[in-house]
Formats: C-alpha cells, structure tokens, sequence
C-alpha cells in the first residue's frame, strides 16, 4: 500500500511540474495592442481545442496550467488575417509569445469573435480611437471625433495640433490630405462618425509612410469589414444645438470566395452657429500713458451662421484570382456646399464716444467635389513574402465666393457710404501617385521573428488657384486687376524607403529610413517663379526595445520628419476679409524639419510613460501681425529654431468588469522667438491637459459613456491663449439581438470649447480674440445591423457575450469537458 500511494505522489508531482503558464501579446501592424483578440489552443494530436483566450486592453493573454505537450496556438482578430503557431511544452519556462497581425486582404470566415477592441487605446505615446465601438463617437463628426483624441487640438481655421506641436499629417486609409487646412475643415465636418472605423495617433509612424508631419500623423480608417454573404449597417443621427443637424449612412458589403464588395455612402446636413469677436485698442499718439479718453478701440463681432450640405460615397472591390493574386479598386467622391449669410459689425471709438460703425454683410459660398480613384495589385510569392503594386489618382475642384456689402456710419452726421465688392477663387487640384512594396516576414526556426519592408513611391500634384476680384460701381461690376491672381503650382516627391524590425527576446529593434527628393515650383499672376524649391533629405526611423521583466519594458524611439508648406501658405495673393483684415501667403517659406526623441516605459504591463524632445528647424506658423491702427495680417512666417519638450502618462483602472476606461496627462512646451514688425518677439509657455474616457456596461443591454478632456491656456505661434475643455456623455441600449442600436449624447455639456487668446505684438496694444460654435448639441443615434453572423466555433452552451475587459486582464476560457 505504501509503495502504491507514493508512486500516486509522484504521478501527481509530476503532472503539477509538467503544468505551465503560456504568456503572449498580440500587436497590430503599427505594434499596437490588439484588445479582444480570439486565442485558441489546439492539441496537434487529436487537433481538439483545449481552451480559449481573449487578449486584455493591452493585447496580452494568458493560458494557466497547460500539460507538457505539443499545442497548436491560433490567433485571429476580423479584418486581420490570423496566424498559428507550434509550440511544445517540457518542464522548462515558455517563451513569451509574440504575434503581429497585419490587415487580412482576404474575408475571415467562420472565425468566432468573442472579445472586441476597446474604444480608445493608448500605449507608447500614440493612441487609437476605434470609432465601431463607441455609440458616443459614431454621434459625432471626423472633426469633433479629432478634438476628442488625447492630446489632440483643432483651431478655428481647421489645423491640426498634437500636444502643441504643429505640422500634423492628416491622412485617409494611409494618403496623405492634399488640401487647405479650410478645405480639411469641411471635409472632416461632412464625414459622419459611422462611416469611420477607427483614428489612430502616430508619434512614429514607419517607413512606409511619408515622411511629412513634423507633429504626427493622425490616420481616418474608413469601414470595410468584409464577411461571407451580405452584411451591413444603417444609421440616423439628428442632433439639436444652435440649430438643427442630421446625417445619414449605409455601410454595405458582400463577400464570396473570390469577390469582396464594401459601398459607404453619407449624407450630412449641418446647420452652423459660428461668431467670432475681436477686440483691439491702443493709445494715440502723444498720450500719455494710463489716460484711457484718448485711447482708440476697434470692437468688431462677426455672425457667419454656415449651412453645409455633404455628400459621401466610397466603392471597394476586391478580386482574388488565385491564393497568391488579388486585385483592389477603389474609389471614393466628396460632394460638398457651404452656403453663409451672415453680419460683422465694427465698431470705431475714441475713449468712450464711438466715432464710426460699420455694418458688413456676408453672403459667402465654398463648393468642393473630390474624387479619387486607383488601384492596387498584390502578389503572394509565398506565407511570408509578397509584392504590391499601386495607382492612386485625385482630383479636386472647389470655389470660394464672397459678396461683402459695407455700411459706413459717422457720429458726425454725415451720410452713410456704402461699399460693396466681391471675390472669387476656384481652384482645381491634380494628383497622381505610383507605388510599388515588398514585404518578407523574418523566421528564426518555426517563428516568425521579425519583418523587412522596402518600396518605392511617387507623387505628382498639379494645381491652379485663381482670384477674381471687382468692386460696385455706379451700379455695375468693375474689375479690380491689383486683386487679380492666378497662381500655379507642381509638386513632384520621389520616395524611396527600406525597414527591418528583429524581436530577439528581451530585445525589439526596428530600423528604417526613407529618401524623399522634392520639386516644387509655383507662380502667381505676371511673376516668373515665385516658388522654386529643389532639395533631396534623408528621414531616419528607429527603435529599441528592451523587457527589463515581466513588469517593466523599456523602448527608445528616433525619428525626422518633414512638413512642406500648403499651397495656400505659399500663395502670395491677397485676401480681404474686411476693410481692415487681409490674409496673404507666403512664397518665401521653406519646409520646417524636426529631430524627435521619445523614450517610453511601461509598468505593469499597462501603464505607459512617455519622454519627448523636438528639435524644429524653420517652424511654420500662421501668424497675425498688426500695426498702430485698426488694419492686421493673417500670414505664414518660418521663425527661429525651435526646442520642444514634452511627456504623457496613460493608463486604465483595472480588475473591473463593467468598466472600460483609459485615462491620460500630458505636458508640453511651446515656444516662439521671430521678428515683428521690426522687433524681435520671443515668447515660452508651458501646457497640461488631461483626457479621461469611460464605458460603463449597464444591466438590460444598457451602456453609458463618458469623455472628458481639458487644456490649460499656453501658447501657439503669437497667440496665448486661455484654457478649453468638453465634456461628452451618452447613454445607447442594443435591441434584437444587437442588431438595433439606440443612443442619446450630450457634447460639450458645459460649453467649454470656446476659444479665447491674445494677440501677441511688439506694440503698445490690447489685442483680444473669442471665437465660438454650435459645439454643444444634444444627438439621436439610430443604428440597424443586417446581415448574418460568423459561424460560431464554440460549443453551443458557452456563453458568446462580449464582455468588456478590465484594462490588464485578459480572459481564459476553458474548454468544457465531455461527459
């Protein structure tokens, strides 16, 4: 009996050693975290599946108390192609598992889904939005969903800022935007928030990306889900702020073997509330200081309440000849009107008596028609290795009109003076790029151990931008030729690109760099070129990563980067908005470079820390400059090199269920050293803003939302300007089986988004600035999912809700035994 039970002990001891732990992350093809990544582990020799896993927040999983054996581990996320992978386990410790997903060109079929992505992740110092999951972000615009990312700010005239830093790259499934920052504006405001997959935030983008956006690059990912058969979504949204809004949407696709199809159309109607103020005084001239009756004041109020009508529409097709040859078509038209009839009232003071007023109608028109086009061919030499090859072709048309009519009214009594004039700038814009990839995964053994990309690219944009300019006269039209300009412009940007990323546990490195060569050659109206640029640069790209332990991971980032003035900051034709504001560009500005160094830590396996530096050379800003009197410039200007610094701290709140949260700090510095007005103006501030997202998972298929994000006042090229926030709410409920999707939202509740600064100049002036819109609105969303489902993989009896995950948690999920 004794010899029985310690040959049992021992069984057992043994069969406890043999019991291991099976570690792992999932990251997508930026090395992001893949939450809500199904995990299957399959015993090769009866290929029966032993358990499941679903990544956490952060992408990582978990297997506890494998036997010893040999295992098959199979990763798979929709929209991604899925891989496997062998592993045997002995008594020894198992290697922590490492798994890149890159975006399926093929329809995932009969893959269970059992988790789901978070809606915002942030890990190294970028972040992801992703739009399917939040009933609060399909409610709103491209543009707001921008002012919602943390560390992100667009201002008044629609550019685009990451924690300070201007020169951000806005690109649309991976392209670049081509157009104005006003142009982007509109675009972004006509693009519903259903239509969008997810926004990623990229403080170092790879190789294969241009390397314009000295600030960053944030990416729109549009649908295109592809499943077996035909599947879809409609939505409906109306909201109520100033005035009324509404959108509509259909996100359609039918999938076969051979064939993908995916049509996206929208139409976005939008009733704008926009008023700005401004406010200057200064003293005249032999006053003595302090002695306010003599001081002269200009109070101008501009209510320009915009009507824009958006058209969307975007066809994919996707043909897969073989199981190594697929083709891709694309295209994609933007359809947009912005009517506006609206006042500017300035008023003229000398103390406390009002000298003049002025009364402005403005009845402006923008139209804009976008289309683009192209395709791509892709060539599998093997699993490992491929070839794609692309043309990509766009072409814009917009019109700008203006039709100011000015009443002149003097204290003195005399008659009032009209003036009316008007102006217009069409423009068209033509591009075309050509691009060729290779892509080999790296193995070492059966594993993939690394990535090696290299490819080719060429870009051609070709534009012309007119100004047509006349005043009333005697009742009729006469043109103005001084305001008269035709400026055109060619841009042409050859791109060469090679990167390797090598995991060798504990250490991750990627290098890369990318050779841009740049022609650029504009001219306006009787002046020969009054643009030529020629230069060749080099954008290097790199990362080292190390794993101190299973607690603490080290990585260090270096990359430059590039912005290229617009068009429009290059045009030298004058604008007037009024008698006494113009806005000109400027064909003397050159490219602004930047040297950016991050080092990231993270703790726990889901606090991220963050460190920057930004060396800028020749930053360009958007700059008002002012003179003694009431007349002022809008204009771009390189000022003086600039230092940078800044640092983020993210993480969620882990170990509850119910609950999906990301938190974020981040600080930064700003500065802005150059001459005005003959003077040299140097000015630092320093800025802190915190951004806080929350789901929270309610009984009855209810769920609430929660965003918020605020930023201390700072400063941004000569403007200081005070502090903003938003406060985002709303409550959904899913019906039918999921398949109706009904919420209520609440933006800006406490209308915090307002902006306010002060013009800074080397005069002797209050200078003052308040500009205001329809932010704070109340939304129906109405969403209807059609379609079938995936085939399900589990048994029928387990459970197929997908829970939310507390942040830093993944979830096992055991195979339930035969009886």
């Amino acid at each position: 009996m004794r010899y029985i039970i310690s040959i049992l002990f021992l069984l057992i001891t043994f069969n406890t050693i043999a019991q291991q732990r099976i570690k792992g992350k999932v990251t997508d093809e930026h090395d992001l975290p893949l939450p809500g990544t199904t995990i299957t582990l399959k015993h090769t020799t009866d290929g029966k599946i032993r358990s499941h896993a679903i990544s956490d927040s952060l992408g990582a999983f978990e297997f506890r108390n494998i036997h010893a054996g040999s295992y098959h581990i199979g990763v798979a996320f929709i929209t991604y192609g899925s891989q496997t992978r062998q592993i045997t386990i002995g008594d020894g410790p198992v290697e922590v598992l490492l798994f890149k997903l890159l975006p399926s060109t093929q329809q995932l079929q009969e893959v269970t889904i059992k988790g789901k992505k978070q809606a915002i992740t942030l890990s190294a110092g970028n972040a992801t939005m992703n739009v399917e999951q939040s009933s609060l972000a399909q409610s709103q615009s491209a543009y707001d969903l921008l002012k919602s990312l943390p560390g992100v700010n667009v201002n008044k005239d629609g550019e685009v800022l990451i924690k300070g830093k201007s020169g951000v790259t806005v690109m649309i499934d991976g392209e670049p935007v081509e157009i104005s920052g006003a142009q982007l504006k509109n675009l972004l405001k006509g693009t519903p928030g259903t239509t969008l997959q997810s926004i990623q935030v990229m403080n170092n983008p790879p190789a294969n990306m241009d390397a314009a956006g000295t600030g960053g690059v944030i990416n729109l990912v549009f649908k295109k889900k592809i499943k077996k058969g035909v599947n879809g979504t409609i939505s409906s949204n109306v909201s109520k702020g100033y005035y009324y809004k509404t959108n509509q949407s259909l996100n359609m696709t039918y999938g076969t073997p051979k064939w993908n199809l995916n049509l996206l159309y929208s139409f976005d109607f939008e009733h704008n509330h926009n008023r700005d103020s401004m406010f200057r005084s200064q003293n005249l001239d032999n006053t003595p200081a302090g002695q306010t009756d003599k001081q002269f004041s200009m109070n101008q109020l501009q209510l320009n309440p915009e009507k824009s009508n958006a058209h969307l529409a975007k066809i994919g097709i996707d043909h897969y000849f073989d199981d190594k040859n697929s083709l891709n078509l694309n295209l994609s038209f933007n359809d947009m009107r912005n009517p506006t009839d609206g006042r500017t009232v300035t008023r003229f003071s000398t103390g406390m008596v009002q000298d003049s007023l002025l009364n402005q109608r403005n009845i402006l028109l923008n139209t804009l028609r976008n289309l683009d086009y192209g395709l791509k061919f892709k060539h599998a030499f093997s699993d490992l290795k491929y070839l794609t090859a692309a043309a990509q072709f766009n072409n814009l048309k917009s019109n700008g009109s203006e039709d100011y009519t000015i009443l002149k009214t003097f204290n003195s009594g005399t008659t009032p003076s009209e003036l009316r004039y008007r102006n217009s700038y069409p423009s068209r814009i033509d591009r075309k790029i050509f691009r060729v990839d290779y892509v080999q995964e790296l193995t070492r053994g059966e594993k993939k151990s690394g990535r090696f990309e290299a490819g080719l690219k060429s870009s051609f944009t070709n534009l012309n931008n007119s100004q047509f300019s006349e005043n009333r006269v005697d009742q009729l039209w006469q043109p103005v030729p001084e305001r008269a300009n035709d400026f055109q412009y060619k841009e042409a940007i050859h791109a060469a690109y090679a990167d390797m990323n090598i995991a060798r546990e504990p250490w991750t490195f990627n290098a890369g760099f990318r050779l841009e060569h740049t022609n650029i050659s504009g001219k306006g109206q009787g002046n020969a070129n009054t643009v030529h640029q020629n230069y060749l640069s080099l954008f290097p790209n790199a990362l080292i990563g190390y794993k101190v332990s299973d607690n603490y991971n080290l990585s260090l980032t270096y990359n430059r980067r590039i912005e290229r003035p617009d068009y429009d900051k290059l045009n030298p034709a004058v604008r007037y908005l009024d008698l006494y504001t113009t806005q000109q560009g400027n064909p003397q500005l050159k490219a602004q470079f930047s040297n950016n160094i991050e080092l990231n830590q993270q703790f726990l396996s889901f606090i991220d820390l963050t460190l920057g530096y930004s060396s800028i050379k020749d930053p360009i800003y958007s700059t008002y400059v002012s003179s003694p009197g009431a007349s002022s410039s809008q204009t771009n200007i390189n000022t003086g090199h600039q230092q940078q610094w800044q640092a983020s701290l993210s993480f969620p709140v882990p170990g509850v269920d119910w609950w999906e949260n990301n938190q974020s700090l981040y600080f930064f510095t700003s500065q802005f050293n150059d001459n005005l007005e003959n003077k040299n103006l140097k000015e630092q501030a320093s800025s802190f803003g915190v951004f806080s997202y929350n789901a929270f998972k309610l009984p009855a298929n209810f769920s609430l939302e929660l965003s918020v994000w605020y930023q201390s006042g700072g400063l941004y090229s000569n403007f200081r300007f005070k502090p903003m926030s938003e406060v985002n709410f709303g409550i959904n409920k899913k019906i039918l089986n999921d398949k109706i999707n009904i919420g209520v939202s609440l933006s800006d509740a406490l209308y915090g988004g307002v902006f306010k600064g002060d013009v800074l100049s080397n005069n002797a002036q209050v200078f003052k600035m308040d500009s205001r819109t329809d932010s704070r609105q109340i939304k129906l969303n109405v969403s209807f999912n059609f379609g079938r489902k995936p085939k399900a993989e589990t048994p029928a009896n387990e459970s197929l809700e997908s829970d939310r995950l507390p942040s830093g948690k993944g979830q096992q999920i055991e195979k339930p035994a035969k009886l």
